[in-house]
């Protein structure tokens, strides 16, 4: 008897998980995720002011312990168009040293889109150009495209000046004849 009786088992255990299966499988309505396309934020008009600041323009006391106190406005517009833009971030890089960075967060305006902040920035007393990155990210977690701007520090340079300093500075910042 053991072996008709295991065959019955043996097929009712089948029928019973395929037709759970079956049912599971069938029974499972499914619902498709609402469609949303998420777009991340966007950044544009980058405003670096001033450009570029050379060492004889400073007072005395912006000089403090060979480095240069320099005041560095920058601002951007940024916009979510299906969302919140939760912060804007900068980062400032020196082209010496792209490791040696400085971040933070630019705050919100009183235009709605703008997002702003005055840079105290403490710098070494040599020729350097500053990259400023700007990019957004929003209430999604996705961010933006980067928009980039330049700063340069420009020293004194006493060993080729010929009395003109004037001269020495539009020679350093001077741009070259379109001619």
């Amino acid at each position: 008897m053991p072996g008709p009786f295991l065959s019955i088992w043996g097929r009712l255990l089948g029928a019973v998980l395929i037709g759970g299966g079956l049912a599971l499988w069938g029974g499972c309505d499914t619902v498709p995720a609402p469609e949303r396309t998420q777009r991340g934020p966007s950044v544009a008009d980058l405003q670096v002011t001033p450009d570029s600041v050379h060492e004889s323009e400073l007072d005395d006391e912006q000089i403090v312990d060979s480095l240069a106190q320099v005041a560095v406005d920058v601002s951007a517009r940024a916009e979510d168009p299906d969302g919140t833009v939760e912060r804007v971030v900068f980062v400032v890089e020196p082209s010496s040293n792209p490791r040696g960075t400085f971040s933070g967060s630019l705050s919100p305006s009183s235009n709605e889109m703008r997002y702003g902040a005055r840079l105290g920035l403490s710098l070494p007393l040599s020729d350097e150009i500053y990259t400023i990155r700007v990019f957004a990210v929003d209430d999604d977690s996705l961010s933006s495209n980067q928009v980039t701007g330049q700063f340069r520090f420009v020293p004194t340079d006493t060993s080729g000046a010929t009395g003109d300093a004037d001269a020495l500075r539009m020679q350093v910042n001077g741009r070259p004849d379109d001619s």
